[in-house]
């Protein structure tokens, strides 16, 4: 394997759309009122969180722009998390919660509260995590364990990131799979 990019897309082209889910045009979804939350870890070992931020700035760039976008889909990044948990950061979440008030109460989550708990099941830290671009920042100067402790903070670094993503980021290109009479027989996914 050559890691360049015209050997990536050498490698990925054939398959494109069959074995990704990167299309940002979540019109219908958004049209059938549907609601996301996606959370990355910032600490994630095994898939790295700029390609999260990627796809969500593309799917604003689809949808129409940060505010146009949050109001059906946020991303939130938590520091020190690893791939879905564990790490140095706090990595216990109610995302439930947060998405069903959301759907049935139209209250969208502005934060959500992250806590780092013991081997006994103590909470023994808890941090607020805001929608991407924003950060938890601690403007009291007071513990770092106290989620009342830190503000929104626009992370102009995050706001004002650019990728050369290799990958794809487009609508049409997704693809189905399915047996016909004993072939395994690739089609477009979309009508």
């Amino acid at each position: 394997m050559k890691f360049k990019s015209a050997y990536f897309k050498k490698i990925m082209r054939p398959n494109e759309g069959l074995y990704d889910a990167t299309d940002p045009d979540l019109s219908a979804f958004e049209k059938a009122g549907g609601k996301l939350i996606l959370w990355h870890g910032l600490g994630d070992q095994h898939i790295p969180a700029v390609g999260t931020m990627a796809y969500y700035k593309a799917v604003q760039k689809t949808m129409g722009g940060a505010a146009a976008t949050s109001t059906f889909a946020r991303l939130f990044l938590l520091p020190g998390v690893a791939h879905c948990g564990g790490g140095q950061g706090p990595d216990k979440l109610d995302a439930l919660t947060a998405i069903v008030d959301w759907v049935t109460e139209d209250r969208a989550p502005d934060s959500l509260l992250t806590k780092a708990v013991d081997s006994n099941g103590t909470t023994v830290s808890s941090r607020p995590v805001y929608p991407f671009p924003y950060v938890a920042e601690n403007t009291t100067g007071g513990s770092a364990d106290s989620p009342s402790r830190y503000t929104p903070v626009r992370s102009t670094a995050e706001a004002g990131l650019t990728l050369n993503w290799l990958g794809s980021f487009r609508s049409g290109y997704e693809k189905a799979g399915h047996w016909v009479h004993g072939r395994w027989v690739v089609t477009p996914g979309k009508a």
